[in-house]
This record gives structure tokens, sequence and C-alpha cells, in this order.
């Protein structure tokens, strides 16, 4: 994946370790998960070796490697656990950013720009059904397979745990009100269907 010129003061969203994935489960480095606009408007969200430059990683292997670290060192109920929060980790700090710069999304369905933006940062393809009293949104292809082929990271299912713990995040962050269902990791597609809570 290629990154646009993005702004010089990108902003650092946290950091996580990449474990060797050997029977030993070294902790080999850390990255730095890093946000920025590119001269789009468009956010790009990457991650490098946290000591200095070094080369740029995609979201999804972003994901992918944090998975990789998780199953190396939990069972997989505990690996989802930390999935979990290092997806609404992101999905916190992208909503603070997107909150705090309005422009990247407008006034039109705010939400729905959130999710725009970040699967576009991504590179999947993504479609939006309206509905009566909400929206579906379906990202129909997003390269987490391909990703893990070329990287040779093979946990695929808890790196769409963390795809759909950092969307449902940035979801209620910037419309806590809504009612939100979500397809299922094992699934190849990601799913959100967002609806106005009725008042009893």
């Amino acid at each position: 994946m290629t990154f646009p010129s993005t702004e010089p003061a990108a902003v650092r969203l946290l950091e996580y370790s990449v474990s060797s994935g050997d029977m030993f489960h070294a902790e080999v480095e850390q990255r730095a998960v890093l946000l920025g606009k590119d001269n789009a408007e468009h956010i790009r969200i990457w991650a490098e070796n946290a000591s200095g430059p070094s080369n740029k990683f995609g979201l999804c292997r972003v994901f992918l490697e944090y998975g990789m670290y998780c199953a190396s060192w939990y069972g997989i109920a505990e690996a989802r656990c930390h999935m979990q929060s290092f997806g609404e980790r992101l999905g916190h700090s992208l909503a603070m950013y997107i909150q705090e710069n309005p422009d990247l999304v407008g006034a039109d369905d705010p939400t729905v720009r959130a999710l725009e933006q970040v699967f576009g940062a991504i590179g999947a393809d993504f479609t939006e059904d309206h509905l009566q009293a909400g929206v579906r949104f379906l990202a129909s292809h997003c390269p987490i397979d391909e990703a893990a082929k070329r990287s040779g990271l093979v946990q695929t299912e808890l790196a769409r745990h963390g795809v759909n713990a950092m969307c449902r995040r940035l979801i209620h962050e910037m419309n806590p009100g809504v009612v939100l269902l979500t397809a299922q990791d094992s699934q190849p597609e990601l799913m959100f269907t967002l609806t106005t809570a009725v008042a009893a």
C-alpha cells in the first residue's frame, strides 16, 4: 500500500508490540500507530517503528500484527479481550480526532462519513443502503485477507474483531444514541447497521 503525502503534524494514536511468532514469543519491536491527513483531506492511518523512521504499514497489517502478538501470548478468549481493547482505543482516538476536525466529515450524517474515512484509509470497498430508520454500511472487500497473504500473518479473525471493535467505538462516540448491529468476526464482510433508538 502506498501512502500519499501527509501533514507534518501526524498524531501518534498508540503503540503496540510486535511478536516474533516463534516458540519463544519474543517481543521484537514496538510500532507506533499514526494518523494524518493527505492533500485531499482524507485521513491516513499507518504504523511505523516507534524508535524512529522506518517502513510504513497499513491498518490491516497493524491489526494482523497485533493479532499475532495476542495469539502468541494468550489463549483465544484473552486474546480477543486484548484485541477488543486495542480496537476500542483506536476507535476512541479516531473519534476524538474527527470531532476536533469536523471538516473531515461535514454536517450531513457525520457518523457514516467517519466510517467512509476509516474504510477509505484501509482501502476497502464499501456501500451504503439507506433504511427507513437508519443506514446499513457494508465493507464488502476489506483487504485483511490480502494483507495476511502478503505478510504471512494468519490471525484474520482476530484482526476483524479488532476492526469491528474500533468501528463500534467510533460509531458510539460519534453518535451515542444509535442502535448498532454488526456482522460476526468470522464473516469476510464488515457490516454496521445504524438505526435511531426508539423511545419507550
